[in-house]
């Protein structure tokens, strides 16, 4: 796995221990984390650039390895809901929907993107100057200016 020559040893044990089941918390205990910051670890691990380098290069590998294609997975959950659909099981439908939606990235967390404009930014940068006293006055100045409005 050329990816994982950036890897610490551990990394790449979580690596190869996530690729077993998808569970971050279980992996990282099993790659000889602390239980007890396990969740933590498999957090930080996987949002880590270069494990997520690791993580795409070996389930590329495998799927080469297999044959398989993101479409073949696809095609077969969609057989395998339109059966339980067929055998009136919705618990079974519900289960290979949730995976087709995984895979589509349906569940995937959306990060937005926000651009402050050269004036905002010193007004920005002028706020995070300011103590906590005069953030306070100010705030009570404005509520004390809608209280007038009223």
């Amino acid at each position: 796995m050329q990816a994982a020559q950036n890897l610490s040893a551990k990394q790449a044990r979580f690596v190869a221990e996530y690729l077993v089941d998808g569970n971050g918390a279980a992996a990282a205990i099993r790659s000889g984390y602390a239980a007890s910051s396990a969740k933590v670890i498999a957090c930080r691990l996987t949002k880590d650039n270069r494990v997520q380098a690791a993580l795409q290069a070996q389930q590329s590998a495998d799927a080469a390895r297999l044959c398989l294609r993101r479409e073949d997975v696809l095609a077969a959950l969609l057989e395998a809901v339109d059966q339980a659909r067929a055998q009136s099981n919705p618990a079974s439908m519900i289960a290979g929907l949730r995976e087709i939606g995984k895979m589509m990235g349906f569940y995937a967390i959306e990060t937005k993107r926000v651009e402050v404009s050269a004036a905002g930014q010193v007004d920005l940068n002028h706020l995070n100057r300011l103590s906590d006293a005069e953030l306070l006055a100010i705030i009570g100045a404005g509520r004390d200016t809608t209280a007038a409005l009223s």
